[in-house]
């Protein structure tokens, strides 16, 4: 950045209606659903009144927006030509997972990756899909909402698909507690369904965003591989995004490894479309 271009820098209240404005904004440039339930957490933030999460670019009238989580998660929403000015406060949030739209995402990691002892963060191909009809399917046998006796085992699964998943390394048993305590949380607030079989869990699914006006996100969808085959992350997930949809929210987003043929095939039949291409980064 030089010293006559602006600067990136914190949302400020006199904005928020421009920001809100600009991530409501669907592909072809008008408010609608798919502006909303594409950049579902960072409008949840603008209606919580969380302004310190977004930093944006140009501070008066932004373009592009960057959403820090408290879970040192950072989403990118807006125009690439931000990426410049978003990337070097990005360098500061602390982050340690990227995930949103492509153009701008790839934009941003690029700028990260400039200079001479840097590195680019390691970055993969999600797809986006989305539900907004219920789909009648049975539901899998066994299928309730999770409480905490089964946390053991939900941490357990967890760990697993961090792995396979390829989020990094395994979770070694003296840093399962923070995985613990948000499973706990996700527990007690109704968040986390599991599928039982012969009294056993062997499935999870878990609704990490659930809001009235910008829908519901599930992720954390893990089965057993000796439950696998049997059709139970369709019917799972699909029970799920039929329940969210019946309660009136106006739709279910997730987003997936674009190599992982299986779980698309499986998402497709719960009733999710694929909306397009993600980026996925890990430092």
């Amino acid at each position: 950045m030089t010293a006559t271009e602006p600067t990136a820098g914190r949302l400020r209240p006199v904005d928020a209606e421009a920001a809100r404005e600009l991530l409501e904004r669907g592909p072809d440039g008008r408010r609608d659903l798919a502006g909303v339930l594409a950049h579902q957490f960072p409008l949840q933030a603008l209606d919580r009144g969380e302004l310190d999460r977004l930093m944006v670019w140009p501070v008066e009238r932004p373009v592009g927006v960057l959403y820090a989580a408290g879970s040192g998660t950072i989403m990118p929403a807006g125009d690439p030509r931000a990426a410049p000015a978003l990337a070097e406060v990005a360098g500061d949030l602390g982050w340690r997972v990227l995930v949103g739209p492509s153009e701008l995402g790839e934009a941003l990691l690029a700028e990260v990756g400039r200079g001479l002892f840097r590195r680019r963060p390691r970055a993969r191909e999600q797809r986006f899909m989305v539900c907004t009809e219920v789909i009648d399917l049975p539901a899998p046998p066994g299928l309730r909402p999770a409480d905490q006796r089964d946390l053991d085992v939900l941490v357990d699964l967890a760990c697993r698909l961090h792995v396979e998943d390829a989020m990094g390394p395994p979770i070694p048993e003296s840093a399962r507690g923070s995985v613990r305590a948000r499973l706990r949380d996700s527990v007690a607030g109704g968040d986390t369904w599991v599928v039982a079989d012969r009294g056993r869990v062997v499935a999870k699914v878990d609704v990490s965003l659930r809001s009235r006006t910008r829908g519901a996100q599930i992720a954390g969808v893990y089965v057993s591989e000796e439950a696998r085959g049997r059709g139970i992350a369709t019917r799972a997930v699909g029970a799920v995004a039929a329940g969210l949809l019946r309660q009136g929210l106006p739709g279910v987003t997730l987003h997936v490894r674009a190599d992982n043929a299986a779980a698309i095939a499986a998402y497709r039949r719960a009733g999710f479309v694929d909306r397009g291409r993600w980026t996925l980064a890990l430092r």
